[in-house]
């Protein structure tokens, strides 16, 4: 297949039919896999000109065409392409002076592992809802004891206030006992509740204002109960005390003499005898009704005020009527000692 032309020092090389047809599908299928652009993983060059594919592609190998032979008769080293068939762990090679195919592989950008990093951190929606839903089935369970435990109590029909300043005063003794337990029932409920956050939702403060409502209406109806429960024992005890200076009153006979010490120059010391013996403890009654009227506790309520100041008028007034009998006592057997002593 060598010819030599006419007129031509250089001989020229023609390669045969079959080797010309082969060369012509390898350009048509070389130009239309370059306009494809086979898709691939980029490519990392080693020291020795290596390539690594990491996807795999159909394995083509491309026959080298021996272009005209240089004038000292030797040609050219061949090139060559070929990709891997397998996946990424397998290696495609190119011999140097060869090149690749694909773009070449973009590094991680940094900007990306911070989205990722700040959008982990960023609250989730479904946390906040978690927590809402929470808050919610919290101040239910305040509600539904707050329920129980208005149901439960039966109130006492009446609570002992003796020797407190004021009705809203309740001592521990155990006709106290359910009532004060319940009103502390009540405040755990209030304070439990106060420590649950609404989470700045509209619904849930809507909420935790109504539970705060009908806690509050609990104590407050607990508050007139007592109050009521208070005003009915400081009119019990106002009766009862003065029926009790009346009778002590009314019964009451005054002697017509006293005994008076010796050393007495007023009038004021009696003496400790049989006859003064009556005398003397109706002194010392009415001055205990006048200390259990003080123990009596007060209350902002005019009818009770007026029924409070008639009885300490009684008393006091039964006291200076003592007195008064007293002092006449002394003068009229004073009189007379004089009076005997000068007729002597």
């Amino acid at each position: 297949y060598l010819q030599e032309s006419s007129g031509s020092t250089h001989s020229s090389y023609q390669a045969p039919p079959h080797i010309s047809n082969i060369l012509a599908v390898t350009q048509i299928s070389m130009t239309s896999t370059q306009r494809g652009q086979v898709q691939g993983r980029p490519t990392d060059m080693n020291r020795n000109g290596d390539s690594k594919f990491t996807k795999s592609s159909p394995q083509i190998e491309l026959p080298s065409a021996s272009p005209a032979p240089s004038r000292s008769g030797s040609s050219s080293l061949a090139k060559s392409v070929r990709w891997g068939e397998s996946d990424s762990d397998k290696e495609a090679r190119t011999s140097p002076g060869s090149y690749s195919v694909g773009p070449p592989k973009p590094h991680p950008k940094p900007v990306l592992k911070y989205r990722t990093l700040h959008v982990a951190n960023t609250p989730s929606p479904f946390d906040e809802n978690t927590r809402k839903i929470a808050a919610s089935a919290a101040i239910d369970s305040v509600i539904h004891d707050l329920v129980a435990c208005v149901k439960d109590f039966k109130p006492p029909s009446e609570l002992d206030f003796a020797n407190a300043v004021s009705i809203m005063e309740l001592a521990e003794v155990e006709k106290n006992k359910k009532f004060i337990d319940q009103l502390y029932r009540l405040e755990k409920l209030g304070e439990k509740l106060a420590e649950i956050p609404t989470h700045g939702d509209a619904q849930l403060m809507e909420k935790h204002y109504v539970a705060s409502a009908a806690i509050s209406s609990a104590l407050s109806r607990m508050k007139e109960y007592q109050i009521k429960l208070g005003m009915k024992f400081i009119w019990t005890a106002l009766d009862e005390l003065a029926i009790k200076v009346h009778n002590c009153t009314e019964a009451f006979v005054y002697p017509r003499q006293l005994d008076f010490a010796e050393d007495c120059e007023d009038g004021m010391l009696l003496a400790k005898t049989e006859r003064n013996g009556p005398f003397i403890y109706q002194l010392q009654l009415l001055a205990s009704f006048r200390e259990e009227l003080l123990d009596i506790p007060e209350y902002d309520d005019e009818r009770l005020e007026d029924k409070r100041w008639t009885i300490d008028d009684e008393i006091e007034r039964n006291l200076e009527k003592m007195k008064s009998h007293q002092l006449g006592s002394y003068r009229y057997q004073l009189r007379n000692s004089t009076a005997y002593r000068a007729r002597l």
